[in-house]
């Protein structure tokens, strides 16, 4: 029987409604996105107790079979933390210490970043839950007063099966 993965859920609530192929807003923000098909399903949204909200998305075209012959269910989380009073390479730190990863790439501005100023990774980590690993998309940008992150993720044996779409919505970002 295969096991179905939805990568990072952290059991989080909250509703947010779109439709695909359009520019999306996030809340509270100016910044817009797209989702290129109609493969992209939205989740939830999510309300954190520091202030910030985290927008979920989930992969639910083709079928994406990893390694171990199981359903991989690639997301896109896009978090907005609205009361950061730090800069934006504290923002990185602080998210990086919540859930630490191995650097493989760092990126800025003209090499794929959606955001003047910002930062952006391509990183991977293990997950000691399941024992499998991971790879993933992260960018970090100032809009107004919040700071944004997008994360496009998905299991490392699938990260080039999903590399377009990753960078699709990345470069759709304003």
């Amino acid at each position: 029987m295969k096991k179905f993965f939805l990568i990072g859920l952290m059991g989080l609530m909250g509703l947010v409604s779109h439709s695909v192929q359009a520019q999306l807003t996030i809340p509270g923000t100016n910044v817009t996105f797209r989702l290129n098909s109609e493969d992209w399903r939205y989740l939830r949204t999510f309300e954190l107790k520091e202030g910030g909200d985290v927008y979920l998305y989930c992969y639910v075209g083709e079928v994406i079979t990893g390694a171990q012959g199981d359903t991989v269910l690639p997301q896109l989380r896009i978090y907005v933390n609205k009361n950061y009073d730090g800069d934006l390479f504290e923002f990185v730190y602080d998210r990086y210490e919540r859930q630490p990863y191995q650097s493989l790439w760092e990126f800025s501005e003209g090499q794929g970043l959606p955001a003047s100023g910002g930062l952006g990774y391509i990183g991977a980590y293990t997950n000691p839950n399941d024992e499998r690993d991971y790879q993933f998309y992260m960018t970090y940008f100032k809009d107004k007063k919040a700071f944004v992150e997008f994360r496009l993720e998905t299991t490392k044996d699938t990260f080039e099966q999903m590399d377009f779409e990753f960078k699709d919505i990345l470069g759709s970002v304003k």
